[in-house]
């Protein structure tokens, strides 16, 4: 009986005090990509080059399947393939460990041109101490190999730890911890994973049918992405070749990609009592391999929908009035205020002026913070009456601070105005509709009423011809008052 109170007890705690947050695929944390260039890691590292819109901080190389000096000069060969040779690349230490049997297969395997300037790569426990310590953001750490750099970097550092979002890592099990990335270096791992950093680890679960084949390889060669021209490459060459016809290469650290970029294809499930610690317990096979197919045709879109595979971008499937603008908005604001300001209208029931102007400066907003969505708190000043109420259903749209999570909130004012404050890693910015604009608004909705009243269908479709233009013509970077508010502690 006891047990069942404080059991119950326990459950209250976390409902009552505890804010949840939605299991989020649209990671928009900057990343680190450790890896120690086994053949999977490489093919993972691709697959991540060829996405848009993913910030690579830097490419460390740990000793592992290479050592790190020779691992790092192909991480180099391969962006330089794909244009991307500003990304740094940083070395691990060497250990003069005993290498694993694969180490002359890797070492065979050319990625590109050698890309060999002569000078000393960057310590990396130095490196990444110095990048979490100046970060204004917390980084997401994407682990192909052993766990060795981030383990030093992270001793005796206390304050790091909170730098990391989540760590990613690519390891055959965790119940009971095994694998070549665990016993490389297990004291690295374990001292890891007792800290309380999230660990996110990704296993193949010896799928029977997670294989990186033949057919993969000459798929491949009939595009002309990034991606499949590294792909169609490597896989001609001989020892690629030849495991191959012995049916060696299988699907592995692929997987943290697929992971990092399509969450929702992967059943993960915590660690009890450590639930810091997730591990997959099962994956959608053929998902992923449709992954892979599209990054290799390059029509995968990373995207921050939640349903779409891709938001809706034909003419065709707007209404008559809509799709005239549709280019011209896209061309001019780009596709995320686009997005925001189509679902806004949907959610809102109508096209409305204000609900516009509210997912344009959500949008603002996170521009000036540099963060996606769901991550924002917000005050708003526009009240529950129309028609400065109908901004916050556009915020809500556009910055993820909805009612529902909690994160938004409306200020007790006599009088209401289409303000709001946002608040984000100890800073906060006020926006305002300009003047100029506000009366050009109220204007127009005074005119609406004189002419039809608030119930004829004629004032709402005036309205929905001046939301349009505003949607058009309105630049977020210029309809605003932006003030950034000092906190006083």
């Amino acid at each position: 009986m006891i047990k069942k109170i404080i059991s119950s007890a326990a459950i209250f705690f976390v409902l009552v005090f505890c804010q949840a947050s939605p299991i989020d695929n649209r990671d928009s944390h900057p990343l680190i990509i450790d890896t120690d260039c086994a053949l999977d890691d490489m093919r993972a590292i691709s697959m991540l080059l060829s996405c848009p819109g993913i910030s690579i901080q830097g490419v460390i190389v740990t000793e592992g399947a290479l050592l790190p000096e020779e691992g790092a000069k192909k991480v180099k060969s391969l962006l330089h393939e794909f244009a991307m040779d500003t990304i740094p690349v940083i070395c691990g230490r060497f250990t003069g460990k005993p290498g694993p049997a694969w180490r002359d297969f890797n070492r065979s395997i050319v990625w590109g041109t050698l890309q060999d300037d002569g000078k000393p790569f960057t310590d990396a426990i130095a490196w990444l101490q110095n990048l979490l310590e100046v970060s204004s953001d917390e980084i997401t750490y994407i682990c192909l190999g052993p766990l060795s750099t981030l383990a030093a970097a992270l001793s005796n550092h206390n304050n790091l730890d909170s730098k990391i979002y989540r760590v990613i890592w690519y390891n055959e099990s965790i119940m009971p911890a095994s694998g070549f990335n665990y016993f490389f270096d297990k004291p690295a791992a374990d001292s890891l994973l007792q800290m309380k950093i999230r660990i996110d680890l990704i296993s193949t679960l010896e799928k029977k049918d997670a294989f990186f084949d033949a057919s993969v390889y000459e798929f491949s060669g009939n595009f002309s992405t990034g991606l499949s021209r590294i792909l169609s490459t490597t896989g001609g060459q001989s020892a690629i070749r030849k495991k191959q016809y012995e049916h060696h290469l299988r699907i592995a650290d692929e997987l943290a990609a697929v992971y990092y970029t399509n969450a929702e294809l992967f059943d993960m499930t915590t660690l009890h009592p450590e639930v810091h610690i997730r591990y997959n317990k099962e994956y959608d096979l053929q998902s992923v391999k449709e992954v892979f197919t599209d990054m290799i045709m390059g029509t995968y879109k990373k995207s921050n929908t939640i349903v779409f595979s891709a938001f809706p971008d034909k003419p065709g499937m707007y209404t008559y009035d809509v799709r005239k603008i549709l280019d011209s908005a896209i061309a001019r604001y780009g596709p995320e205020e686009w997005k925001a300001c189509v679902m806004t209208d949907e959610f809102h029931g109508h096209l409305g002026v204000f609900s516009i102007v509210g997912a344009k400066m959500g949008i603002k907003a996170r521009e000036l913070f540099g963060v996606g969505p769901d991550l924002l708190k917000v005050t708003t000043y526009a009240g529950t009456r129309p028609p400065y109420s109908c901004l916050n259903d556009g915020i809500q749209v556009s910055t993820g601070a909805t009612i529902g999570q909690g994160l938004i909130t409306m200020a007790d004012v006599e009088k209401t105005r289409p303000e709001a404050i946002f608040n984000y890693g100890g800073r906060s910015y006020r926006l305002t509709l300009k003047d100029e604009y506000l009366a050009i608004v109220n204007r127009d909705i005074e005119e609406g009423i004189l002419k039809f009243g608030l119930l004829d269908d004629g004032y709402w479709k005036m309205i929905r011809r001046s939301a349009l233009k505003y949607w058009l013509e309105w630049d977020r970077d210029v309809i605003f008052k932006v003030e950034e508010i000092k906190i006083i502690n």
